[in-house]
């Protein structure tokens, strides 16, 4: 489940307008998904999961906000993402099949479509970096986040850090 603060600057990244389409990959519980929904009063969240666990949870959690506008599609990407015309995606997940993801998103990414890619891993975040150039995605960003919580140890307050996270950032073409 992605943490609150990650949650918040990755969803801020997306850029997220009223009518975006979204395909979040690697749904997961929805944290992200469910998120955006909460934003997009003309758009639409396609949830992509194949994990039976993550899926049940995250049907109970669109159910628990009273979304319509997010649609869980169960398997695993890029197979199952529709082949529709949308101009935002989230990777929270892509179980070796990163390439595949990102050509579906050139392929059907409007020409305004920006991406998202959260990475706890060096080698995930080496792997999207080299094909988001390789595939000529422009404003290519990286940005590294680092939590820490507070915990109670007696009479004092120790701070916990939580894993650091890449979140990369890219465009379909270049904005203005």
């Amino acid at each position: 489940m992605t943490k609150q603060e990650i949650r918040a600057i990755s969803v801020a990244k997306l850029q997220l307008e009223d009518d975006s389409i979204l395909i979040d990959v690697g749904a997961g519980t929805g944290t992200i998904g469910i998120e955006s929904a909460t934003y997009l009063r003309n758009g639409k969240v396609f949830a992509i999961e194949k994990e039976e666990k993550g899926i049940e949870t995250l049907k109970e959690n669109i159910k628990k906000f009273n979304l319509d506008n997010i649609e869980v599609i169960v398997g695993r990407a890029p197979e199952v993402i529709p082949q529709i015309n949308y101009n935002r995606m989230f990777i929270g997940g892509s179980t070796g099949s990163m390439k595949n993801i990102l050509e579906h998103f050139m392929k059907y990414a409007n020409i305004d479509g920006r991406i998202v890619i959260n990475s706890i891993t060096l080698e995930t975040l080496s792997e999207s970096t080299k094909l988001l150039k390789e595939l000529n995605f422009k404003n290519i960003e990286v940005v590294n986040i680092s939590v820490s919580r507070g915990k109670k140890v007696g009479p004092y307050t120790m701070m916990y850090g939580e894993n650091p996270i890449f979140i990369v950032t890219a465009n379909k073409e270049e904005q203005e």
